[in-house]
């Protein structure tokens, strides 16, 4: 019996292979999501049936792909649940999404490397969220460590919700500022970011803001961790020696160069 199962699983599997190489020779996109927007385009109006889209995909989850283009990127996509269908139902996303569509299309067709397009993108639109689907379609697929290098290397203060913000959702990004932070702040692990800013309360040690406080005209916009003993004279990325600031008090710390009882006095003393 397991062996049956087995030629069977080997079967199904070279079948998929053989449709996907056979897809791939009209539909030249290397990732599932894009092969299925290619598809729905070149059947717009029409019904295309989930088992036409489960092999132009090769994948799945098909249906949260699908799903990604309707409300990541205004793609007018109808599904019919009695006959699985899908329709689209005009050639270009939503109006109100339209010009995002054109940005991302032009940094797709960049010939920039993959984090290139993806910083080009934050550029693009600072301080708005940017989805995992929208970093893929302009890397065509590629994996999303190139955020945590831009983040990392580049020192771009890109939040999510365990390093900044913890209002996104999962796979949601946002620039907060289109200043990478001094070199010294940077190559903090995400992970001992998110542990600092959880014992932190999420708030500045300063004045205790938040990003739940943040108000239309207060330039206190986003917070970040903060070397003590700073990452230029040797101070670690560790927990014992980040804090959590606001951007407003950390441009503060570095314009006035506070360090050692200097820093530790400007904190306690009140405003």
């Amino acid at each position: 019996m397991r062996a049956r199962v087995s030629e069977l699983a080997k079967l199904a599997r070279d079948t998929r292979e053989l449709a996907l190489h056979h897809v791939q020779k009209v539909l030249p996109a290397k990732s599932a999501a894009n092969r299925i927007l290619e598809y729905l385009r070149l059947n717009e109006g029409r019904e295309v049936p989930g088992e036409e889209i489960d092999v132009v995909s090769a994948i799945s989850e098909y249906p949260r792909r699908i799903r990604e283009w309707r409300v990541e990127f205004g793609w007018r996509i109808t599904y019919n649940k009695a006959r699985d269908t899908y329709t689209l139902q005009g050639n270009e996303p939503e109006a109100e999404k339209a010009e995002l569509w054109r940005t991302v299309n032009k940094i797709r067709r960049s010939d920039a490397a993959a984090r290139d397009k993806m910083l080009a993108l934050f550029l693009a639109f600072p301080g708005e969220v940017v989805a995992t689907a929208q970093l893929r379609y302009v890397t065509d697929g590629k994996d999303m460590r190139r955020v945590r290098e831009l983040r990392t290397e580049l020192g771009y203060r890109i939040m999510t919700r365990h390093t900044g913000r913890p209002d996104l959702k999962s796979g949601h990004y946002v620039l907060a500022d289109v200043a990478p932070v001094e070199p010294h702040d940077r190559h903090v692990e995400p992970e001992v970011i998110a542990r600092v800013l959880r014992r932190d309360d999420n708030r500045c040690r300063k004045c205790g803001w938040r990003f739940a406080d943040a108000q239309p005209g207060d330039p206190r916009q986003y917070i970040e961790v903060h070397h003590v003993l700073w990452h230029s004279e040797g101070g670690e990325g560790d927990d014992d020696n980040l804090i959590t600031l606001c951007n407003v008090d950390h441009d503060v710390v570095h314009r006035d160069k506070l360090k050692g009882d200097d820093f530790w006095r400007w904190l306690k003393k009140e405003r």
